[in-house]
């Protein structure tokens, strides 16, 4: 599951160009509320794009897409590189570039709106949501036997701790899972139509 961890780094991002792209703008997105010299607190977040629940109230809607590439800790930053450097690559290489980056966006979009729905207050920032939806990928492989059973566990563990700690906002990590989850079912499907049909041309 994570042999793409042995490939040179220089390598990485010829291989994994979407993945390398979402990691780099989150990088620049991060410097630019670093240097910005408009302070550390939510007030700034906002100004970046942060999820803030009247905003989208009113209609700014694009805060589903930008609180997804806006991380405003350090720590926050790194978490999410490295979920993402862990999990992504495969589902890249699986999908196709456009098809995960169509995942990665649909599952994070969904999963704010979830939280929104729930009415919670507070500004919230990072890519979380678009994790768990990739985690929803996994489980839906796990199910379909297409990853190897110990990994498939590892994920479901690895979601039930992020859960447990992520209670406060359960609802959008659900919906998150479940558009993951559920965009891979149609995606596997169709690959799968696809090729029963290229073995009838063939034959």
């Amino acid at each position: 599951m994570f042999r793409h961890t042995l490939i040179p780094v220089r390598r990485f991002p010829q291989l994994f160009p979407v993945v390398t792209g979402i990691i780099l703008v989150q990088i620049v997105v991060f410097l630019m509320y670093a240097f910005s010299g408009k302070g550390v607190g939510p007030a700034a977040w906002v100004q970046f794009g942060a999820f803030v629940q009247w905003r989208i109230q009113d209609g700014e809607y694009w805060r589903l897409v930008s609180s997804l590439f806006l991380h405003v800790h350090l720590l926050q930053l790194l978490m999410m590189g490295v979920s993402l450097y862990l999990f992504a690559p495969q589902l890249e290489w699986l999908f196709g570039k456009l098809s995960f980056l169509f995942i990665y966006l649909c599952a994070g979009i969904a999963g704010y709106w979830g939280i929104y729905l729930t009415d919670v207050d507070g500004v919230i920032t990072g890519a979380n949501e678009a994790i768990y939806g990739l985690l929803g990928v996994y489980l839906f492989l796990a199910l379909r036997g297409m990853i190897h059973p110990v990994m498939g566990r590892m994920v479901l563990v690895f979601v039930v701790i992020n859960l447990a700690f992520g209670w406060n906002l359960l609802f959008g990590h659900i919906v998150a899972l479940t558009t993951g989850f559920v965009l891979a079912m149609i995606f596997i499907q169709f690959k799968s139509m696809q090729f029963d049909q290229d073995e009838d041309d063939w034959q």
